[in-house]
């Protein structure tokens, strides 16, 4: 059994064959066709490739040698990827050069579905005589979806893998992103969402992603909305209802929380003298079915330059007539001019997701490209997460020792980080910055056995004489907080915090 990453972003096992492209030169073509710039000669000697392209706004041309291959599985481990070079030297050619690797789940597989990886030209590498270049796993192949580019440390050299929109950057940047020592790689997204308009916060659970974008809201006006697997188009937009004229029922187009605040925006964009921002906040985006739930809209996640929406959609009937007769909105509004919808570039859409949650409704990656990513990390120095975890027989242990230990022991087991804990996992400010055993067991155990766990052999659910445990056993009278202790002592090596220091004699 192997790993493969679907299309919906998912790690999967996978008993297909191995994966390929049928049209390698068709898919180079676009690669280097995107943006403003255009491929204008392309050829092949097996699998070094000879690539020009041309830069339309200042009409510059570049050469490049690529080194192209597909990533296929390793026979060895059943994460691990390689590509091979048939025998192909890059430190041979004079021009710049590339090794880049092409990942796809299906045959045939359009552009935007796909993931590349490049690796760094190592002058000690035996090229000719070895027969495939590896260092990379599937999970760095899932990062670089939700990152954009990710770099994954093999025996001291980066692999870089990214979304095919990267490529140019990865070129224009390659020395930089090899030598540093920086894992996640956004140079498109920065560490605020004021800089841009449509924007996805994401990590492991606990990480304060929710406070991120509070913190980006605070003071501003804001309308926040948390999708479910029930949340649909007309839930989030609006739609007729009955209300009651009187003392008849009459129907009316009643607007939801995406109409509001698009009536907010365009409505201080064209009568204040100062524009200001008006956000959409949306808590765990990927619980909802997307697709549904912006339907044609999410056409208008594209942006221009100056932050408009770079397409328009036709508005249904009952949209438009309400647009129309809402105060302000005239036949010549900018938002519903000639029945078409345009986000105003003052209308910010903010949203967080974790990545460990397994969506009922996966994105697809037209909707995911379409945001800008913002990685919020664990921050196991937290000075305001220095919780303890107290036990009922009165020893205690600290919170963030627990997480630097626990999220090594996740990714050890599992070889993903997306399952890890984040420092506000449980926030216990309000409690005197104390967890008690029964928080701990119901909130922290239970993931760890339910979410991280469950289906992994080796695991720190084992008792002393190393027999798999039941999670009822924590619950059984007498023995949760040896249990518990054992755990935290034991398998995971942490010290009671409460134990007496050696004590020092002061010589006089």
């Amino acid at each position: 059994m192997r790993y493969e990453l679907n299309l919906e972003s998912q790690i999967v096992q996978y008993d297909g064959a191995v994966q390929s492209i049928a049209d390698k030169k068709a898919i180079l073509t676009q690669l280097f066709s995107q943006g403003v710039y255009e491929c204008t000669s392309i050829s092949n000697d097996g699998c070094e490739w000879t690539i020009e392209y041309r830069n339309t706004v200042n009409n510059t041309q570049k050469n490049i040698v690529v080194y192209y291959g597909n990533i296929r599985n390793e026979e060895r481990n059943d994460r691990e990827k390689k590509i091979q070079l048939n025998g192909k030297d890059p430190r041979a050619n004079p021009n710049p050069s590339i090794i880049l690797g092409v990942y796809c789940y299906e045959a045939n597989d359009v552009l935007e579905n796909l993931v590349f990886a490049g690796w760094n030209i190592d002058p000690d590498t035996n090229y000719p005589g070895n027969p495939s270049i590896r260092g990379l796993n599937i999970d760095s192949l899932q990062k670089a979806r939700f990152n954009g580019l990710y770099k994954h440390n093999f025996k001291n050299n980066y692999v870089c893998t990214f979304r095919p929109e990267y490529i140019f950057y990865y070129i224009e940047n390659i020395q930089s992103i090899h030598n540093s020592s920086d894992d996640v790689i956004t140079p498109t997204v920065s560490t605020s969402s004021q800089d841009v308009n449509n924007v996805i916060y994401y990590g492991s659970p606990g990480t304060g992603k929710s406070h991120r974008a509070d913190i980006e809201t605070n003071g501003k006006d804001v309308q926040k909305v948390t999708f479910h697997p029930d949340y649909d188009y007309h839930s989030f937009v609006g739609g007729y209802k009955p209300t009651m004229d009187g003392d008849k029922i009459a129907y009316k187009f009643v607007p939801q929380i995406f109409t509001k605040i698009y009536v907010d925006a365009w409505k201080n964009l064209v009568s204040a003298d100062e524009t200001k921002p008006f956000y959409l906040q949306i808590e765990e985006i990927n619980r909802g079915n997307c697709a549904e739930i912006f339907g044609d809209l999410f056409q208008l996640l594209d942006r221009d330059k100056d932050g408009f929406s770079k397409y328009e959609v036709t508005a249904e009937e009952e949209l438009c007539k309400y647009l129309l007769s809402e105060n302000g909105f005239g036949g010549n509004h900018p938002g519903i001019e000639n029945g078409k919808l345009r986000f105003p570039n003052n209308l910010k859409i903010i949203a967080t997701m974790n990545t460990s949650d397994q969506s009922l409704f996966p994105m697809d990656s037209a909707f995911k490209r379409r945001w800008d990513w913002i990685y919020v990390p664990i921050d196991t120095d937290c000075k305001y997460s220095d919780f303890t975890i107290q036990l009922d027989n009165g020893k205690a242990f600290e919170w963030l020792s627990f997480l630097k230990v626990i999220n090594e022991e996740i990714f050890e087991i599992t070889k993903s980080q997306d399952k890890q804990i984040g420092n506000w996992f449980i926030d216990a400010q309000n409690s005197g910055k104390v967890i008690t055993e029964s928080t701990f067991i119901n909130k922290v155990v239970f993931y760890l056995w339910n979410d991280v766990f469950k289906d992994e052999e080796n695991t720190i659910f084992k008792s002393a004489d190393g027999k798999n445990l039941t999670y009822t056993s924590f619950f059984e009278n007498g023995t949760s907080n040896n249990l518990v202790s054992y755990i935290l002592e034991e398998r995971l090596k942490l010290i009671d915090v409460n134990k007496a220091e050696p004590t020092t004699t002061e010589e006089e």
